[in-house]
């Protein structure tokens, strides 16, 4: 299960919202993998993995940083620093895709 602030609700049930990039490499999921998308200890929504990787946070492509909603590769670190405040451009971060299932 992958846990969402209430503030993602929207667009993850709408199916705007398909990548979250999260601190680290524990995540011990692949591309195939069925998940549930939980907000506030709830799921509102079934997804299946369509890509895993793990790289260097300053690694991230444009299209990923978008993708996560934020304009710049400094907006969205100011962002993850709320989660993960001494999170560096050199620390590795996962990027999961996902297809929501109907």
């Amino acid at each position: 299960m992958l846990h969402f602030d209430r503030r993602y609700l929207r667009d993850i049930v709408s199916g705007k919202k398909r990548i979250t990039i999260r601190y680290g490499h524990r995540y011990r999921v692949r591309p195939g993998n069925i998940l549930y998308l939980a907000v506030e200890g709830k799921p509102v929504a079934r997804a299946k993995l369509t890509e895993v990787t793990v790289k260097p946070l300053r690694k991230l492509t444009a299209h990923e940083i978008k993708m996560e909603g934020y304009k710049s590769f400094s907006a969205l670190l100011r962002a993850l620093r709320r989660h993960y405040p001494r999170i560096t451009p050199d620390d590795y971060v996962t990027v999961l895709k996902w297809k929501l299932i109907r």
